[in-house]
């Protein structure tokens, strides 16, 4: 008699008219449970990230070592190095460091806590996109737990660099196009252009997708012109946000060569 009852509560789907209810409490259990668990993965990173004042992440040293020219412009005078980061940091990211600094807040520091902020809005849209695709929150649940794992066990969230929003930005962008949410769409877009530029193209790929139809064995164009229009102004979007970026990062010659690139195993 527990089995079915117990089986029951934790695979009946969520339906709308269910979530004015007591649904909503479970929805709310299994959220919250998912925020908890992925507060205890961040503060496992956390706890090593200031076991020592010397332990700053790779990709910090490359993306925020620079920025403490915000406090002195003067800093790494003919330094190509810290010259090529600055070069390629992506103009939102380059923004929210800068206002940072502007608060007189060390920025090793900030890179250290912000992950935390980016954990749990990664774990909150993970569990959104879920409940969108089938909404059985214990699935949101393993789903947002199984993220959190895979992340830990490499440092791209734990360095608040650019790539540490790839996270976060396309979930969320997963979950406003799954709802049909043209404004959040673009705004999310809008983000991913300025502080991490490749995942736009990525986007631009699935709403061009989003333009045809299968049906009846053949490809048709859809005839919604609401696709249409989403399209076009994500375009303009990641138009006005890669181009800057682009001629930004034009200023070196590319570091390795396509002719050399393909001689490498990692390329």
């Amino acid at each position: 008699m527990l089995i079915p009852q117990l089986q029951k509560l934790l695979t009946t789907p969520i339906t709308q008219k269910s979530r004015q209810n007591q649904s909503r409490l479970t929805v709310i259990f299994w959220y919250s449970l998912s925020l908890i668990f992925a507060l205890g993965y961040i503060f496992m990173g956390l706890r090593q990230a200031f076991s020592s004042k010397y332990i700053v992440s790779d990709d910090a040293r490359e993306y925020i070592s620079w920025m403490y020219r915000y406090f002195n412009p003067d800093l790494f005078p003919g330094d190509l190095i810290a010259d090529y980061f600055q070069s390629v940091t992506p103009i939102g990211y380059g923004i929210l460091y800068k206002i940072i600094a502007a608060l007189d807040i060390d920025l090793i520091f900030f890179s250290k806590i912000f992950p935390i902020l980016l954990g749990l809005i990664t774990t909150s849209y993970c569990f959104g996109v879920c409940m969108q695709i089938l909404p059985v929150p214990i699935v949101g649940f393993i789903a947002s737990l199984l993220l959190n794992q895979s992340l830990c066990m490499h440092d791209d969230l734990f360095s608040a660099t650019p790539r540490d929003f790839i996270y976060p930005l396309f979930l969320a962008f997963l979950y406003y196009l799954i709802r049909s949410s043209g404004l959040g769409i673009l705004i999310v877009l809008t983000l991913q252009c300025f502080i991490y530029p490749l995942i736009g193209f990525v986007d631009l790929l699935i709403l061009a997708l989003r333009l045809f139809r299968w049906q009846n064995g053949q490809i048709t164009i859809s005839q919604n012109r609401k696709d249409l229009i989403l399209f076009v102004a994500a375009m303009m979007i990641a138009g006005i946000g890669i181009l800057p970026y682009a001629i930004q990062s034009s200023q070196f010659s590319p570091v390795i060569t396509a002719a050399v690139a393909r001689t490498m195993p990692e390329y």
